[in-house]
Parts: structure tokens; C-alpha cells; sequence
């Protein structure tokens, strides 16, 4: 009775695998998506003005926050790291919109001590990319990298845009 259960089990288990009858259907010929955006325009990064922009990265405990306008050409806004076992740091940023790349002075407070870095952040798809490279040795108070051609975006964080009503 066992095995007679069995081998029904397995012939329905083939009868419904899906059949390959070894067409391939040619997606080059299919009409393109309505919604689909051009890879031109997806990775350019909005300049509208006077409009708020809000970005969220959440990672375990660790939270960044991102809020700009574009005023006149000029990102201004604010930028905190919420780190949970780390020094955390608020503060504000300002900076231009090069296509795909916001380039922002971030002037912060952290544990007391007033500081400044330059950050860059590449769009992708709607995400913003955080910008990780060295920061030159220029004694001026103000880090600012050693070359933009040596950032790394894979290895930053990944900021994902919220609606700015749902923080405020």
C-alpha cells in the first residue's frame, strides 16, 4: 500500500512540473513597459526646487537620515548617523547636483566637537549611495577626498527615499 501511494505521489509530482518544450520566447521583440524609465533619466538626480527630499538607511541599530531642498541651484539640508554602540553625529549640508552625484559639505557636532567632510552620494536607481574613499591630509580642518575618481559606492550606505511627512 506504501509503495502504491509512493509512485501516485511521484506521478502527480511530474505531471505538474512545469513542460519546457525547449522554445525560448524572444523578449527582444516584446513591447517595452509603460513604467519603465530610461536609464538616461532614472540616475539623474531631481533639481526641483523648493522641494523636500527625504532619505532613510536603517541597518540593525544604526540608522542615517538624509533631508535636502534645492534652493536656487544650492542642496541645502540636514544629515544624522544614529549609531548605536558609536559616536553619533547631527548636522547640516550643503552642496550641488551633478547628474547622478550630490555633492554635499556635511558640518557636523559629534560628542561636542564641531567638524567638516565632504560627502558624495550617487544615485542608482532611485537610492542614494553613500561615497566611501580616502580623505587627503590638507591640515585644513575640513576633510575633503583625495580624488573623486577613488570613491567607492558599493561599500557605503544605501539611503532609500521616504516620504518626508512620515518623519516630521
Amino acid at each position: 500500500m506504501k509503495k502504491l501511494f509512493l509512485v501516485i505521489c511521484g506521478i502527480m509530482f511530474l505531471n505538474s512540473c512545469e513542460k519546457n518544450d525547449g522554445k525560448q520566447t524572444n523578449v527582444e521583440n516584446r513591447k517595452p513597459d509603460t513604467l519603465a524609465i530610461p536609464n538616461q533619466e532614472k540616475n539623474i538626480i531631481s533639481k526641483t526646487e523648493n522641494v523636500d527630499y527625504c532619505y532613510l538607511n536603517v541597518l540593525a541599530k544604526d540608522s542615517m537620515f538624509m533631508t535636502y531642498k534645492v534652493i536656487d541651484g544650492i542642496v541645502n539640508g540636514k544629515l544624522k548617523y544614529k549609531n548605536f554602540e558609536k559616536d553619533s553625529s547631527s548636522g547640516e549640508i550643503t552642496g550641488t547636483i551633478s547628474a547622478d552625484t550630490l555633492k554635499v559639505n556635511y558640518k557636523f557636532v559629534s560628542e561636542g566637537v564641531t567638524s567638516e567632510r565632504e560627502i558624495y552620494f550617487l544615485q542608482d536607481s532611485g537610492v542614494l549611495l553613500e561615497g566611501i574613499g580616502n580623505y587627503a591630509d590638507n591640515n585644513s580642518g575640513k576633510l575633503v577626498y583625495q580624488s573623486s575618481k577613488t570613491i567607492n559606492y558599493s561599500k557605503g550606505r544605501r539611503l532609500n527615499p521616504i516620504d518626508c511627512k512620515s518623519v516630521k
